[in-house]
């Protein structure tokens, strides 16, 4: 096996052992938005939400299965419109994302 292919490989199962977080849809929103995330395995996921001045408004957790998945944010999780910083926490790492509620 040549060093491109071993690398490329090492490189593949780094991707495969990673938390992907994606912009939330819609975006900007109104009443309620969906929080789409990747994980390579089941696991326990903790999604925080915090406010422009970096204080927690909102905790979410589930267990979920290997692949994709989402949190649904409603309005009524956030109080207040301005812009938030959506994180979410796994054994495989965390991911964060800004998002804007009107």
């Amino acid at each position: 096996m040549n060093a491109a292919i071993a690398s490329a490989t090492v490189n593949q199962t780094n991707i495969r052992q990673s938390v992907a977080l994606y912009q939330n849809s819609p975006n900007p929103f109104l009443e309620m938005t969906l929080l789409w995330f990747s994980i390579p395995s089941a696991t326990q996921v903790v999604l925080r939400i915090f406010n422009e001045q970096g204080r927690e408004v909102c905790v979410k957790t589930g267990a979920y299965n290997a692949g994709e998945s989402n949190f649904v944010i409603h309005r009524a999780d956030l109080r207040e419109p301005g812009f938030y910083t959506a994180r979410i926490e796994t054994t495989f790492g965390s991911a964060s994302r800004k998002m804007m509620m009107y």
